[in-house]
């Protein structure tokens, strides 16, 4: 069945850890490209704690559009894609 235009993906927290493994980061360096981030832009709400990260990968917690931006940068991904794992086609 093909997935319709708006629709959530199964699992978007596999998607996330997929690309990170894929790029070789680990959950640490994640983290600290994060805070780098956070400071770079005076941005607090972009740091991303590995266990916050865990969180998102694996039990499926949906990330605040702040962090979603930031894994968007630090992946090096657009942020539309990162917003269309949650069924939000822009």
């Amino acid at each position: 069945m093909a997935k319709r235009r708006g629709e959530r993906q199964a699992n978007p927290g596999a998607e996330l850890r997929a690309i990170r493994q894929q790029l070789g980061w680990s959950m640490r360096e994640v983290h600290r490209a994060s805070l780098a981030l956070a400071k770079k832009h005076r941005q607090p709400a972009f740091v991303i704690a590995p266990s916050r990260l865990h969180n998102i990968e694996t039990k499926n917690k949906i990330p605040s559009i702040h962090r979603l931006y930031a894994l968007a940068l630090i992946y090096g991904r657009n942020l539309n894609e990162l917003l269309s794992l949650y069924g939000i086609p822009l």
